[in-house]
């Protein structure tokens, strides 16, 4: 005697009967192969924000010490500002380059004269980060 049972698989719904096997109880007719439940629709993920414009300057201010990326990477974090005084060893940025942080310096004491580029950007070997006057 067969049992008739409604089963639940990935939110799709199945009507399918059971029989249960003793040894006197011949073998049940092959049944026909359910379908393949069809995964949800997966929904796409919302847009990126624009990024920001990277600040280029024309041109580091003349006379001033100038502090260039020394590899590729992405501005991780700012430590100085404009006009901020520094000294000579004092910690400006921190560069993020193949997985790692790297510290830059202050090569100069001085004033921050120009920042020509801010966190997030991404940035090539040889490009001025700062200039100290």
């Amino acid at each position: 005697m067969a049992r008739n049972f409604r089963v639940s698989v990935n939110g799709k719904s199945y009507d399918v009967a059971v029989e249960e096997l003793g040894q006197s109880a011949a073998p049940a007719p092959a049944a026909a192969p359910l379908p393949a439940p069809v995964p949800a629709p997966i929904a796409a993920p919302a847009p990126a924000a624009p990024a920001a414009a990277p600040v280029k300057a024309s041109a580091p201010v003349a006379g001033g010490t100038t502090i260039s990326s020394p590899m590729p990477g992405k501005i991780w974090k700012m430590h100085v500002k404009e006009g901020d005084v520094v000294t000579e060893g004092q910690l400006v940025l921190v560069l993020e380059a193949m997985k790692m942080e790297n510290e830059i310096f202050a090569p100069a004491g001085g004033t921050v004269a120009q920042l020509c580029c801010r966190e997030g950007d991404s940035v090539n070997t040889g490009d001025t980060l700062i200039v100290i006057a």
